[in-house]
């Protein structure tokens, strides 16, 4: 992705690798610079691969640090790490996961006992400096949310049934214009019930969370090489403005503030 980043002058705040996997993704390298305030629908994890702490600051508090933490979904705030490696993991609330992990840590952001996972952080952290491919390094960060989310006694309660499939229709649909009213009557529910039904179940409403999907997709497109304006477009944005203040809404930076390799 560097080729997009060329000829302009930009801040960067990070240079690293973002890797996706169905309801998660992995942010690994070295930070930059500190992020605005921001907040997104995933639930983030976040750990330092290196010897020092990363720096989290919610809204009208102090910076803290941690050696590792993790942050609720739609919780807003800055995070701070320069020179440090980390790897930033965030996990779908709706996912079996991130079920999880949202009735554990509900708001705000807390401190994780990385001790408990501190093999699976040296596996993650030997796995990039060697150059691993792709999937041995996604593999690395799952296994981080799995010994994390071993811990829980009770399982998951499962997500709704109809839900679940009108995140399958949705997904499958990103390429064109899309209705709340559409995706409702493909799962046979009134758009109102539909509404209401859908919050429940993931926390967010319809039309952000189609925003988040669309976010997702112009960020797996930007990382495997693509321009920002062809990022954009494979989000379904207007243009690649849109793509930027929507992204810096969420993630505290501009798009073309990430190095990618």
């Amino acid at each position: 992705m560097s080729d997009a980043l060329q000829g302009r002058e930009a801040r960067h705040f990070g240079t690293g690798s973002v890797l996706f996997w169905r309801g998660g993704s992995l942010w690994i390298g070295h930070a930059k610079d500190e992020t605005g305030f921001h907040a997104h629908h995933s639930i983030q994890m976040t750990l330092s691969l290196s010897s020092g702490t990363v720096r989290f600051r919610s809204t009208g508090e102090d910076w803290r640090n941690y050696t590792a933490a993790i942050i609720a979904a739609h919780h807003s705030h800055a995070f701070e790490a320069r020179g440090e490696q980390v790897a930033l993991i965030f996990t779908e609330p709706e996912s079996r996961e991130g079920r999880q992990l949202r009735e554990r840590y509900r708001s705000g952001v807390s401190s994780l006992d990385d001790v408990m996972f501190k093999d699976e952080v040296t596996a993650l952290a030997a796995a990039y400096a060697d150059g691993a491919g792709d999937d041995q390094i996604a593999a690395c960060a799952r296994a981080i949310i799995a010994k994390i989310t071993s811990t829980e006694a009770m399982p998951p309660r499962p997500l709704d049934k109809r839900i679940e499939r009108a995140i399958e229709v949705l997904r499958g649909r990103l390429n064109e214009t899309v209705t709340m009213a559409d995706i409702a009557q493909a799962v046979h529910l009134s758009p109102e019930r539909f509404r209401h039904l859908f919050l429940k179940e993931t926390g967010i409403r319809f039309r952000p969370y189609v925003l988040w999907l669309r976010i997702e997709v112009a960020l797996a497109a930007y990382a495997a090489g693509k321009s920002l304006t062809e990022a954009a477009y494979a989000g379904g944005f207007a243009d690649s403005a849109h793509l930027s203040r929507t992204f810096k809404r969420m993630f505290g930076i501009p798009a073309i503030g990430l190095h990618l390799h």
